[in-house]
């Protein structure tokens, strides 16, 4: 295992002893997904390593049971997290800060907007405050367990849904350089990763199947991003690869074969 993989293992085992009994119910997103899926879940010996992230996307469900006094914030806390807010909300976005093994780790908590009422407000929840994300129930929904080699037990978004998530999500990015991220996410997830790669284009595939309605809007938003792109937005997009394997062609390749995916199972 590479250094910077045992430094980002370190990372995951410290927050998923922080977090306690809530492991059960707070799943792993963001970026971090990538480092568990080569970390704990794919063939190491293949492909490359991810991007590294300081930040930790948490994804909590609306409704969790009570653990006596002990919510996610005291957890957290109890185990040097310290909390920052990030605006002026009602409730304030906040995040969860703490350094490990030199580096500073940030803690985001995401839950999903279909609810009654503001979907885009804040929530409490345990203890902690979970911005609202849209089509994030999926990702609550599809998880894998996996276990870290300090033996910590933790839950992270299953590939297939991950893909899902950020094809629908990134034309809404408010940073352009956050969309860039989550396109070159897509392309590490489904080709970097060996068989489990495989397993994960697979997995959308029957997703595109049980959710047409957004597999719609997942094909629409990568093949406007695709037409509409210009050379710049190509060369960002191939700088988020510092090994250089991700190119405009193997790019486009494999994104075609993903969203032509389910017209091709239709004839």
């Amino acid at each position: 295992m590479s250094r910077e993989l045992k430094r980002e293992d370190c990372i995951v085992s410290d927050f998923l002893r922080s977090i306690g009994p809530w492991d059960n119910y707070i799943v792993l997103g963001g970026g971090y997904a990538l480092i568990i899926y080569k970390l704990y879940l794919a063939n190491q010996e293949v492909g490359i390593a991810p991007v590294g992230t300081h930040d930790l996307d948490s994804l909590i469900p609306r409704k969790v049971p009570s653990f006596m006094n002990k919510n996610i914030a005291y957890c957290l806390k109890e185990s040097g997290f310290i909390p920052i807010f990030k605006d002026y909300g009602n409730p304030a976005t906040e995040a969860y800060v703490k350094e490990i093994n030199g580096f500073e780790v940030e803690i985001e908590f995401l839950t999903d907007s279909v609810t009654r009422g503001d979907k885009n407000k804040n929530v409490l929840i345990a203890g902690v405050v979970a911005q609202p994300l849209s089509y994030l129930s999926l990702s609550l929904q599809m998880t894998l367990s996996f276990v870290t080699y300090s033996g910590e037990r933790g839950l992270v978004v299953s590939p297939g849904a991950w893909m899902f998530h950020k094809g629908l999500t990134f034309p809404k990015r408010n940073a352009p350089s956050k969309a860039y991220k989550d396109l070159y996410g897509i392309w590490y997830a489904a080709t970097q990763l060996g068989e489990f790669s495989d397993k994960a284009v697979a997995e959308l595939a029957l997703l595109s199947q049980q959710h047409s309605k957004w597999f719609k809007t997942f094909q629409k938003n990568l093949h406007q991003w695709m037409e509409n792109a210009a050379p710049i937005d190509w060369s960002r997009l191939e700088a988020q690869d510092p090994s250089g394997r991700l190119k405009k062609l193997n790019f486009e390749k494999i994104i075609k074969s993903i969203i032509s995916r389910k017209e091709n199972q239709k004839s």
